[in-house]
């Protein structure tokens, strides 16, 4: 039997590797994600300067983001499925680089049905770089210390999201847009190989049986909690993915257009601290679902504020008070995912969340193109209205339900 010196060295060694394997992981991904969040912007300025016409860079970017809803449940299923698991997000993550490389040799140069072919690959993997990477974030944490992973992985979001366009900006206006691209590409290979170099321990459904191809989503739909917040989050996407038009239209109607980078950025800025403040002081995992829940509707709140009043100043500091509560409502949402699903489908779970996500955003910037001629605090209070009333309603489902349904786990059958 160990002394108490060798069990408390032990420990320490262990916390030590946690944290280094978590430090890989928070690079990598965050390499992976800014070639992700970058690419939304980098092809619509590529298009523009390859083409003319920024209709063809909207066009390629829903593209690259609509098959993620429907490659969702394959890809989490080979990760549950796989005995690497890290190889396997590492392909699809190489496959995304390369991809997101290939427009530049093909567009203007090839028919563009190629260019969207490549794109539509690209999408298929996307799942990857978003829920897949985070699914695998519990055990790479150790116990005990989810909550404070998922928060710092919620932080890898929220720096992709500024410094993927950043970049994007910087290398255009300096060298091209087709070189804006390929730096993307370049970020997404460096961020596949930490992640193929990262150890990840294999689910638990190689131990039982094969998980089903919609395995996932059949534990979403049977799981009362589960459901609800899977729901209310992808509904209140559809009025939050378009919060980069309705900025713009802001900006416009007070003369200023150049102010909408300056919306976006502190909104993304207040993620960044409420990140923050969760990796700080996380509440107990118990608790993450209804925190998920009740944060989308902080999220709303400001927004709505916003379109009541006439200052952009003000209404800047609304946008980044609303950003705030995007931080913890990511954070909660990954570890309220964790908690309640079952080993063997957890990939699963987090890929079709992540793709009902970025589908639900993708429409929801229609939804603003057609509501561009309504006023600008119209168009506002439509998007607060999708986060404030599907936390409400989630809210009510919760509260229906007994403690147990909200943190019991997912039958993995």
């Amino acid at each position: 039997m160990s002394s108490p010196v060798e069990q408390v060295t032990e420990l320490d060694r262990r916390t030590r590797r946690d944290g280094a394997r978590l430090t890989h992981y928070l690079v990598a991904a965050l390499l992976a994600r800014t070639a992700d969040e970058g690419a939304r912007v980098a092809l619509v300025i590529f298009a523009l300067d390859r083409t003319g016409s920024a209709a063809v860079g909207g066009s390629l970017v829903a593209t690259l983001l609509l098959p993620h809803v429907v490659a969702a449940p394959l890809v989490g299923g080979l990760v549950d499925r796989s005995r690497r698991p890290a190889a396997v997000l590492a392909a699809a993550i190489a496959v995304f680089a390369g991809a997101l490389a290939a427009p530049v040799a093909l567009l203007g140069h090839a028919p563009l049905w190629q260019t969207y072919l490549v794109l539509a690959i690209a999408g298929c993997c996307g799942p990857a770089v978003t829920g897949g990477l985070t699914s695998q974030l519990a055990a790479l944490a150790g116990p005990g210390h989810e909550a404070r992973a998922f928060a710092l992985d919620s932080l890898s979001y929220n720096a992709a999201a500024m410094v993927g366009p950043a970049t994007v900006g910087l290398v255009a206006a300096s060298a091209s847009p087709s070189t804006a691209t390929l730096a993307l590409a370049v970020a997404g290979a460096l961020g596949a190989l930490g992640i193929a170099s990262l150890r990840l321990p294999a689910s638990a459904a190689k131990q039982t049986r094969a998980v089903g191809l919609f395995q996932g989503a059949r534990a979403i739909v049977r799981n009362p909690a589960l459901r609800t917040i899977t729901l209310a989050t992808s509904v209140g996407q559809l009025g939050l993915g378009g919060m980069a038009v309705v900025a713009t239209t802001l900006a416009a109607a007070a003369h200023e257009p150049s102010r909408a980078g300056l919306l976006l950025s502190v909104t993304a800025g207040g993620a960044f601290a409420g990140s923050l403040l969760w990796a700080w002081r996380p509440l107990p995992a118990s608790r993450a679902p209804r925190v998920a829940i009740w944060a989308m509707v902080a999220v709303g709140v400001p927004l709505a504020l916003a379109a009541t009043v006439h200052s952009l100043l003000l209404a800047a500091a609304l946008f980044a008070l609303s950003g705030l509560f995007t931080g913890p409502l990511a954070a909660a949402l990954f570890l309220a995912r964790s908690q309640l699903a079952a080993e063997a489908v957890r990939t699963q779970v987090f890929t079709i969340g992540a793709g009902l996500k970025v589908a639900a955003s993708a429409i929801g910037v229609g939804l603003l193109g057609l509501a561009t001629d309504l006023p600008a605090s119209a168009q506002l209070l439509v998007v607060a209205a999708f986060p404030i009333v599907a936390g409400i309603a989630g809210g009510v489902l919760l509260r229906r339900r007994p403690r147990a349904g909200v943190v019991g786990h997912i039958d993995a059958c």
